[in-house]
């Protein structure tokens, strides 16, 4: 463990997941998200697809022109991954940070705004806003429905914002004056339209691409790294993507950590963070847009809070599996979940299936937070037919669990799970 201030959460703690290759309203690299605290509904910012045509617009407008003009799209999930919800932001920005508010059930999102493009052609806010989600809308820039945008000072750039909920503070990020910052705001009033800067902080060295940030419990966390793509071949596997915590109070670098997990995603990007309470535990929450060649997905990683028991740390209780067509339950209905032991993240299954097996057959399928990047295997008992009793279990990344071993002349009746553990990245 390696924590110096309370209410450090540890970026070498075992990893677990929430997300896992999901798809978004739009088929482009995920920038930034947040979690609703009521109902863990998912948001996710990313740029605006090419050929979307909008009201008010003659004809379908292509990305390059999007991207240009700063056009957003964010997409509403639900805890399983399905989406349920989506709006579109024109003239916003590139979608790098995001706080997310759920006021009375109402949820408020907060985001840069005021795009102008970079040498590059690319939009990024120069100015914060919020406003009201309301799914399959359009919202502009200048429109009445979002409060007047902040800009936290003359000719700042590369404005964004993320939300501190343990200090119930809105925190932005920009270039001023050629030199980026962190500033802290007390969220109640800046919500109010009175923006009184708590702190400001010089930005520490976050070690390579800057992708993403968050505040917690007087902890500032930053997100980095590149694509594993053979465009970038400086960034061969396990990839460059780094974990940085700082000290709010000094300025200080806490932790800096390369970060190895998920290592068979296809193409890795790093994208996004931010903090939310599970069962009353912080959890760290970061990005990777996957998928090459695209249309890109949404992968979201965390990091628990939750303290170690006798050298054990549950990262995700037990969850249920749902069986395929023609399995039911064998006295226990398979579940599982996901423990550290030791330091090493393990898949745990129980309960038991039966059937008639006799091929290999997919029997379950696993819920995202159990997914794992690599396939896990592990061996478990089944019916003794000709002195074979043993069968292979392998957990997928298609999120499906198979049964191996059945065969015409040797049917699998029925397979207990309890003997599953296997390490899961």
């Amino acid at each position: 463990m390696s924590v110096t201030i309370e209410g450090q959460i540890d970026l070498a703690g075992p990893v677990g997941k929430l997300l896992h290759r999901r798809p978004l309203k739009n088929t482009t690299v995920m920038q930034s998200f947040g979690i609703d605290p009521v109902s863990g509904d998912i948001f996710v910012l990313q740029p605006m697809s090419g050929g979307i045509q909008l009201t008010g617009e003659p004809a379908a407008v292509d990305y390059p022109t999007r991207i240009e003009h700063g056009d957003l799209c964010v997409t509403r999930l639900n805890p399983a991954g399905a989406i349920t919800g989506y709006m579109y932001l024109r003239g916003f920005g590139h979608g790098v940070g995001m706080g997310l508010e759920n006021r009375a059930g109402v949820i408020r999102l907060w985001t840069e705004t005021a795009s102008v493009p970079n040498g590059s052609k690319k939009g990024f806010g120069t100015a914060v806003t919020s406003f009201e989600f309301r799914s399959g809308t359009v919202l502009d820039h200048g429109s009445p429905l979002h409060t007047p945008p902040y800009r936290p000072g003359a000719g700042a750039l590369f404005v964004t914002c993320t939300i501190d909920r343990s200090a119930s503070e809105l925190v932005l990020r920009f270039q001023l004056d050629g030199k980026m910052y962190f500033e802290r705001y007390d969220l109640a009033k800046a919500s109010a339209g009175v923006w009184e800067p708590i702190q400001r902080i010089p930005h520490p060295d976050q070690k390579g691409w800057f992708q993403g940030y968050t505040s917690h419990s007087g902890v500032l966390y930053m997100l980095s790294g590149m694509p594993i793509h053979p465009d970038y071949p400086e960034n061969p596997p396990p990839g460059n993507t780094y974990l940085t915590a700082v000290d709010w109070t000094t300025g200080a670098i806490l932790d800096q950590r390369l970060c190895v997990a998920a290592p068979g995603l296809e193409y890795r990007e790093p994208e996004g963070m931010t903090v939310a309470l599970r069962d009353g535990v912080p959890h760290l929450y970061f990005g990777f847009a996957c998928e090459e060649p695209g249309p890109r997905t949404c992968t979201i990683l965390m990091l628990s809070a939750a303290p170690e028991i006798d050298g054990v740390k549950v990262l995700t209780d037990w969850q249920p599996l749902t069986l395929a067509a023609g399995v039911t339950a064998d006295q226990n209905a398979p579940r599982g979940r996901l423990v550290s032991i030791a330091g090493t993240t393990t898949l745990q299954l129980s309960g038991g299936v039966k059937g008639t097996f006799a091929a290999d057959a997919a029997i379950a399928t696993l819920p995202d937070s159990l997914t794992p990047s690599m396939p896990a295997r592990a061996n478990v008992p089944r019916n003794n037919t000709g002195g074979q009793c043993v069968a292979r279990l392998e957990a997928g990344t298609d999120r499906q669990l198979r049964l191996f071993g059945g065969r015409d002349t040797n049917v699998i009746t029925w397979a207990q799970l309890d003997s599953f553990s296997s390490v899961w990245r």
